[in-house]
């Protein structure tokens, strides 16, 4: 598996990217890494270069810059570049600590969607006891989902944790405010 990275994306960049990615490669000897971002900066904090591929650009997307826009505008920025990757089958996945706005642009405007997948959603593995851990789908991405929206969410979570995590039968569920009935709002009742 091939991963790209937009190094230069969130805060402490691209220090704590690439001490994260020495970490990973430590623990996933199957994996390869492309770090998207200013070489030089990178190469001050990379100590070991196994498996780790640099791109070089100068330019990234900032925390205040508007999604849609620098997406668009900026095409030759670390996270953009990371998300053409996969596009172009270069890489498998892309992850970016960067503007999450500009991310969940980049996936639909970049990379595109999947048949049937009306939005792309955020999906962090949270760790658990048993070092499988869970995936979480979508932690506010997408603050306007509607009911379909969140079965496809499940259906991508589902796919991606029995796939990628390799959990067998992997479990979906909706988390509310509470078990009853009549908790949670219009969106969470239509949705269970």
């Amino acid at each position: 598996m091939k991963i790209a990275i937009d190094a230069m994306g969130g805060d402490n960049a691209p220090k704590e990217i690439v001490l994260g990615v020495m970490e990973a490669a430590k623990q996933f000897k199957d994996v390869e890494f492309i770090l998207f971002g200013k070489e030089e900066a990178i190469l001050e904090h990379l100590t070991d270069k196994t498996r780790v591929t640099i791109v070089h650009t100068d330019e990234k997307i900032e925390s205040d810059d508007e999604p849609v826009r620098a997406v668009k505008r900026k095409k030759n920025a670390s996270m953009v570049l990371a998300a053409t990757a996969v596009k172009d089958g270069e890489a498998d996945a892309c992850i970016s600590a960067g503007n999450t706005g500009a991310l969940m642009s980049t996936g639909l405007f970049v990379i595109g969607r999947i048949k049937g997948i009306e939005r792309p959603a955020l999906a962090p593995t949270l760790p658990t006891i048993s070092g499988k851990g869970f995936v979480m789908l979508d932690l506010g991405a997408n603050s306007d989902a509607k009911a379909e929206h969140l079965l496809q969410f499940g259906l991508m979570g589902s796919i991606y944790a029995e796939k990628v995590r390799k959990i067998d039968r992997p479990r979906i569920g909706l988390l509310n405010i509470g078990t009853e009935e009549t908790k949670g709002n219009d969106l969470t009742k239509k949705s269970v």
